[in-house]
């Protein structure tokens, strides 16, 4: 009967999978964004570098102060900025003033905070005040950062959250046409990221040595074969090399237990840290470490050496048998390895007859 009265019928369907047919139902120019996307990830020697590009391109599209990637490590607890760009003038500081070790719990309740959607996007203080209702403490932490609008897209790789892509005080009037956009970019990019992370991943477990964290013999071989690769153009530098045998690993083993000798084994490696790069230090076998370093002087290693001994002195119980040579072209590492190797064993000689309750049975 009333003649003002309208109604609205407001349908939403919901798809929790990704619908191909739907996402590449776009414009000519949202489309013509998203490839340029894909093709810069996809041609990518450095995706690093070329996350860089991909985000100030995303920031230009939102016309937005500040676009970030983070992504999150579960297993750590932790979140890491893969990249950022900033518009001009901006006030708005760096992603990563905020990442101390509270973040990690900020970052985890986004995922509740957007529900049952693919997005969040908040373009206003109206929206701001619905945040504020579902997630209080971040919103005063956007309030403080100085952040008025958000867009934020989680980024998953079969269906596995791996971080979080956003713009801050984007242009709000094209809310649509980012969303749309963002929405299949980000589809793309979360793919991207989980195979770069595999990769990453699987080339730390080749490189490293899972129980002490410094890198395995694998990669010894392969700096080695580098250094004496007749093909290397680089200008040609001495070579210096350390071998460091764990004196009494194996009467810890015998004694104490094999977890106690991996926890030896550990307290070895923090030794050699505290002298030495990470990426300077092998595990070559067992018990024995390598270190093999560029550019370095007989005097400069002997002095090293004695930095060991005097580290391992204060751990009251990790005692290496060391013993190092030099080359003076780095072409010639093999027979510095072999030569540190032979001094090691005189070492460890000497060790075990002033010790000899210390040798392996």
């Amino acid at each position: 009967d009333n003649g003002n009265l309208k109604h609205c019928i407001y349908i939403m369907e919901i798809n929790f999978k990704a619908s191909a047919e739907r996402m590449s139902n776009i414009s000519g120019d949202m489309a013509s964004a998203v490839l340029q996307t894909t093709l810069k990830l996809r041609g990518t020697t450095d995706f690093k570098e070329t996350i860089k590009d991909v985000v100030k391109d995303l920031r230009d599209l939102c016309d937005a102060e500040h676009c970030c990637i983070l992504t999150m490590n579960d297993y750590e607890r932790s979140c890491a900025v893969l990249g950022e760009a900033f518009g001009n003038g901006t006030s708005l500081r760096s992603m990563n003033d905020y990442l101390d070790d509270k973040f990690y719990s900020i970052a985890e309740s986004w995922e509740a905070t957007i529900g049952g959607s693919n997005c969040l996007i908040i373009k206003n203080e109206q929206d701001m005040e619905v945040v504020n209702e579902r997630n209080p403490i971040w919103r005063e932490s956007l309030r403080a950062a100085g952040a008025n609008s958000i867009v934020l897209f989680p980024l998953k790789s079969r269906g596995h959250l791996l971080g979080y892509m956003w713009a801050i005080n984007f242009n709000a009037e094209n809310s649509v046409k980012i969303k749309e956009t963002l929405e299949l970019t980000t589809f793309i990019l979360g793919s991207e990221l989980g195979n770069y992370l595999l990769m990453d991943r699987l080339k730390i477990l080749s490189s490293k040595d899972m129980l002490t964290g410094v890198m395995n013999r694998n990669e010894m071989n392969n700096y080695v074969d580098s250094l004496c690769d007749p093909a290397d153009k680089s200008p040609d530098t001495s070579v210096g090399v350390i071998f460091a045998d764990l004196n009494g690993l194996k009467t810890v083993n015998d004694e104490q237990g094999h977890n106690a000798g991996d926890a030896l084994l550990k307290d070895a490696a923090n030794v050699l840290r505290q002298v030495f790069d990470d990426s300077q230090i092998f595990r070559a076998g067992g018990d024995e470490f390598s270190i093999i370093v560029a550019g370095v002087s007989q005097a400069e290693l002997e002095d090293r050496i004695q930095k060991i001994r005097d580290v391992s002195k204060k751990t009251g119980n990790v005692v290496f048998a060391l013993g190092g040579a030099v080359e003076q072209s780095k072409k010639n590492v093999r027979v510095a390895l072999r030569r540190a190797d032979e001094n090691m064993y005189e070492d460890k000689k000497r060790y075990y007859e002033t010790h000899p309750e210390k040798k392996a049975r």
